[in-house]
């Protein structure tokens, strides 16, 4: 108890004299150490070495390089200050603004790259450099930072314009009706460029003569930029159809390119296999002038083999009827009166010839008809037919059919219908005059009586014929 008494009394007297022993030592100044310029944790090495405590404050700064920097200290270098002083400093604080994305400007407008610029925050550094084509006036050419580059918002980015001065105007000299030589003359000599594009004329008088001229005369335009085409009359070169009727196509074809022509060629049916593939007519006369490239119109025979087929029973119907069904499956038919006794049978076919079911082609055969004639008698019981005549003896056929002549030559029309029974004076031939000489092939167009028609065997009408002729117009 003792002890714990002196120990009480030991340290009262400690904490009596200690604090005013403490009071009477001061402590010693020592210069402030310069830091500014120095990074935060050096400076605070600086200042602790020291003996002196670092009081920081932040100041925002543009500058990443001055980011925990001191950029000040409140005491001045050198100062002296107790140790253990404190020194406030002030530290530079650098914040990242956000970085913006370059747009691309190239090929817009001014007004345009600058709104786009301006919507992404940054600005236009316009640079104007002179074009010669006036849809580039005012028109971002180029721009000096790539499209997608990141710059800080309200950066500059420098573009370049372009500027379009229109040049001066002047009017196009009247050059129509001069010669072009003279013409291209003319106008070159007052700086003009000029072109000469030929056009054929019929005229030629009107051959080397300026026919028009692109611009018209007296139109503002730039001389520089503009050229002057002057259209120029050529006189037209004509070649001769050669002949080719009677040809085979590929000869006829090489015989037309030969002669610098081309052949369009069209197919008509013959019934003579000798001229499958021939040259049957042409619709220019041959020895008629034509310009080089054009087409002569030829008619080439085209042979189908015919084909064989029964010939129907007609036996026992009307002819009416009878003429009906043969004809209208290709078949010819010729009529010949028997007369009868029994007004039954009048009009009705006794006999044919071919006989039903007998093969043959339809195109190429005739049917010949027997029909029953009944001759009413006379008073007295007389017939009108006359009584020297036999009963059974045949008589002259009803019609005859009208040839088929179109697409043949007059020469040859002519000849067919004279070998059918028209005489030259019956064949009555109607000439067109036409101006187009593809027009004219001396071949027949049209003909009355049509092909294939019945006309009566006695009195069969005139055949007219419709033939094309070319004949040049004065």
């Amino acid at each position: 108890m003792r002890n714990v008494r002196i120990l009480i009394a030991v340290i009262a007297v400690f904490l009596l004299v200690v604090p005013a022993a403490l009071a009477q030592v001061k402590p010693q100044p020592a210069p402030v150490p310069n830091v500014a310029g120095r990074s935060l944790s050096d400076a605070q090495k600086a200042l602790v070495s020291a003996g002196f405590n670092a009081v920081v404050s932040h100041e925002n700064v543009t500058d990443p390089g001055k980011n925990n920097v001191v950029l000040k200290q409140q005491i001045a270098p050198g100062t002296m200050l107790p140790k253990g002083s404190s020194v406030p400093v002030a530290v530079g604080r650098y914040t990242a603004s956000a970085q913006q994305p370059v747009p691309n400007v190239v090929g817009m407008p001014l007004d345009r790259a600058q709104a786009t610029l301006s919507q992404a925050k940054l600005n236009a550094a316009v640079t104007m450099q002179p074009v010669d084509q006036p849809q580039r006036n005012n028109v971002v050419l180029a721009q000096n930072v790539p499209a997608g580059k990141t710059l800080p918002p309200g950066s500059m980015v420098p573009i370049v314009v372009g500027r379009y001065t229109p040049p001066a105007t002047a009017p196009v000299p009247n050059a129509s009706g001069m010669k072009a030589d003279t013409a291209r003359q003319m106008l070159e000599k007052q700086g003009w460029k000029v072109n000469i594009e030929e056009r054929p004329v019929g005229d030629s008088r009107q051959a080397g003569m300026v026919l028009q001229q692109v611009p018209p005369p007296g139109t503002q335009v730039q001389q520089k930029n503009q050229p002057v085409t002057l259209h120029v009359g050529k006189a037209q070169e004509k070649v001769q159809v050669p002949k080719v009727a009677g040809m085979k196509l590929q000869e006829a074809q090489a015989v037309l390119a030969k002669a610098r022509l081309n052949a369009e060629v069209s197919s008509q049916p013959v019934h003579d296999p000798q001229q499958n593939g021939m040259v049957i007519g042409q619709r220019i006369a041959p020895g008629m002038p034509v310009a080089p490239g054009s087409m002569v119109p030829i008619i080439v025979g085209k042979y189908s083999a015919p084909v064989a087929a029964p010939v129907p029973n007609v036996t026992g119907t009307k002819i009416d009827q009878a003429r009906q069904v043969l004809e209208k499956q290709g078949w010819k038919v010729e009529v010949m009166r028997l007369s009868q006794k029994d007004a039954r049978q009048h009009n009705i076919v006794l006999q044919q010839a071919p006989i039903a079911g007998t093969q043959a082609v339809p195109q190429q055969t005739t049917v010949r008809l027997t029909i029953g004639y009944y001759a009413q008698p006379a008073t007295g019981g007389q017939y009108h037919d006359n009584p020297q005549n036999t009963l059974n003896r045949p008589i002259e056929p009803d019609g005859i059919t009208v040839p088929d002549t179109v697409g043949k030559s007059l020469a040859d029309a002519r000849n067919t219908a004279q070998s059918r029974g028209w005489s030259p004076e019956r064949i009555i031939v109607h000439e067109r005059v036409v101006s187009d000489p593809k027009l004219a092939a001396g071949v027949v167009r049209s003909q009355k009586p049509g092909g294939g028609s019945s006309v009566p065997y006695k009195s069969p009408p005139p055949i007219e014929l419709w033939v094309d002729i070319y004949k040049k117009q004065p």
